[in-house]
């Protein structure tokens, strides 16, 4: 199973994968200095439409509950779910 996800531009990814790594496939640049370890917050991304999976210990400590239900994840944790997936990048 597939899923789209809209940046800038879009990019048809499988179940499973990060934003990151569908950014990737997307030739969009993220911000991050961690390697998608989930430890250096520069991967924030805001999830505008559609859903992902659930947040990860490492979201919870770096992000916060606030700033999560805002829509705010980290583009390295955040896997793709199934549908399309609208996300703005910070």
């Amino acid at each position: 199973m597939s899923a789209t996800v809209k940046f800038q531009v879009e990019a048809k990814v499988k179940e499973g994968k990060t934003l990151m790594k569908a950014a990737k496939e997307a030739d969009l640049k993220i911000r991050e200095s961690c390697g998608g370890d989930g430890k250096c917050g520069k991967c924030v991304v805001k999830i505008a439409s559609g859903s992902v999976s659930e947040p990860t210990k490492k979201e919870v400590k770096l992000l916060g509950e606030d700033k999560l239900s805002q829509g705010y994840r980290l583009a390295c944790q955040a896997e793709v779910t199934e549908g399309e997936v609208y996300v703005i990048v910070e």
